[in-house]
């Protein structure tokens, strides 16, 4: 596409907030006939209206009737939105074309993208890869954006072709692009999560595969050969493949050496205390794993591909070396909520992990530290498998409070192996796992499922788990 395209173009955006905005002032600027809208009210929208006040957008809030899709040539959804909603159902059969705003944004990007999917790990090897970038000198200015927080299309009009944008892609985002064309794609896992919209795994995949369907032999996608379907992405495709791994007895594979295929890691012993990156046929010393600042042994797989994309674009190992050791979490909006330590309280520490939205997510928490732990799990269900934690719940969680209006599937699964306590409020679950703890102990909230019962999103969970452990500090102080 190009941006002349959208000119004079009647064109309905699907949900407001941070992403329809983006795209309906994207599209109004590029001279489209926009409306926008949602099943929210003005007034609940208010801020997001408010934005968009003073262009010539007409609004139709409270519903999606009808009038939403009346000679309209061309449907954007936010991501937010599901596919099979029954307006939508209405516009397919009408043959109405129905894009999603990622699409739209990257049609009109002049930088290179580069897109980072996977179930977990995509914010981290987002920004560890973008800082990574930032240090070449050919690139004028490295941009990040999509499911980090930042919508491609509030970015897209001030980048140039000297530029280069790093995108965390969602399945959401992924499942409505058509043309959608990355220069390096990268899949880091797959597994369970968002049934309750893709319904399948199937249908979770096939949204995933969308980021590398449209690459060309003059493109290249990173790939996680520790996970079998995930490495099978390149019968998918016709970019280049290049793998990484976390695995040391994968480092002899031939797979690594192969022609058009090189390697993201070796290392020298066996769990791997020394990152190597593999470039034409060479192994490079980039760095020790204890030099890496982020938890938990699942992110040094981000870290290998972050290392792997940046030897694609052309980086130094000087240059990756100094982006890992200096990447500091803390320093991120986007890694909040992700084993965050909130503070310790006569002993026993308090770690926030809201953003653990699915079952493996909660697996690599559980396995990112040695202590006793006091679990606490729960929120809305996306069709999780919560009998791949039993084993470690076994063996490493000494209690588990059960917070949220859809606990009865986790309960049923994991009460027998765990003494289970349930809550009403963050407070009482912070309160009860307290109270079962002795110094040594972490209570760790990591619940496997989204927030949308009882929170607006993981990062309000996340701030109502630290105001709780806040609190029970202070009445700690008055005892």
């Amino acid at each position: 596409m190009n941006p002349g395209r959208f000119s004079g173009k009647r064109i309905a955006v699907f949900g407001l907030h941070s992403s329809g905005v983006a795209v309906a002032q994207l599209l109004d600027d590029l001279g489209a006939e926009v409306r926008v809208t949602d099943p929210k009210t003005a007034n609940q929208l208010r801020c997001d209206v408010g934005v968009l006040k003073g262009r010539a957008i007409e609004f139709l809030l409270g519903e999606h009737d009808h009038r939403c899709i009346e000679n309209v040539d061309l449907i954007v959804l936010s991501p937010g939105v599901p596919l099979n909603i029954p307006i939508l159902k209405e516009a397919r059969s009408l043959c109405l074309p129905i894009v999603g705003e990622l699409e739209i944004a990257a049609s009109v990007c002049p930088a290179p993208i580069v897109a980072i999917t996977g179930t977990k790990g995509k914010s981290t090897t987002t920004l560890l890869t973008a800082e990574i970038l930032k240090q070449s000198e050919k690139i004028r200015k490295v941009c990040v954006s999509g499911n980090i927080g930042v919508p491609l299309s509030s970015e897209v009009q001030t980048l140039t072709k000297e530029d280069l944008v790093v995108l965390e892609a969602s399945s959401f985002q992924l499942e409505t692009t058509t043309m959608f064309r990355p220069v390096v794609s990268v899949v880091l896992n797959l597994t369970r999560d968002h049934l309750d919209r893709h319904e399948t795994m199937e249908a979770y995949r096939n949204a995933k595969l969308k980021v590398c369907a449209n690459q060309t032999s003059a493109d290249w996608i990173v790939l996680n050969a520790d996970d079998p379907v995930v490495a099978r992405f390149s019968e998918a495709t016709d970019a280049n493949a290049v793998y990484f791994s976390d695995n040391p007895k994968q480092a002899g594979a031939e797979r690594y050496i192969g022609a058009g295929i090189r390697a993201g890691k070796t290392s020298v012993e066996e769990r791997g205390t020394t990152i190597f990156a593999r470039w034409d046929g060479q192994s490079r010393w980039i760095c020790d794993v204890s030099e890496i600042s982020l938890v938990g042994r699942h992110n040094v797989c981000n870290v290998l591909a972050a290392t792997a994309v940046a030897q694609i674009i052309g980086m130094s190992c000087k240059q990756i070396r100094r982006a890992i050791r200096g990447f500091c979490p803390k320093e991120h909006l986007a890694l909040e909520h992700v084993l965050e330590p909130v503070k310790t309280v006569n002993g026993i520490q308090f770690v926030n992990d809201s953003k653990a939205t699915n079952v493996d997510a909660v697996k690599a928490a559980i396995e990112s530290t040695s202590n006793p732990l006091l679990l606490i799990m729960g929120g809305y269900d996306k069709g999780n498998d919560y009998s791949l934690l039993i084993n470690l719940v076994k063996s490493k969680v000494k209690g588990l409070i059960l917070l949220g209006t859809y606990t009865q599937i986790i309960r049923n699964v994991l009460s027998p192996h765990v003494v289970t306590w349930d809550a009403t409020t963050m407070g009482e679950a912070v309160r009860t796992a307290y109270s079962h703890a002795v110094p040594g102990d972490v209570v760790l909230l990591s619940p496997a499922n989204a927030s949308f019962d009882m929170f607006d999103d993981y990062k309000s969970r996340g701030c109502a788990f630290r105001e709780a452990v806040n609190q029970l500090e202070a009445m700690d102080e008055v005892d």
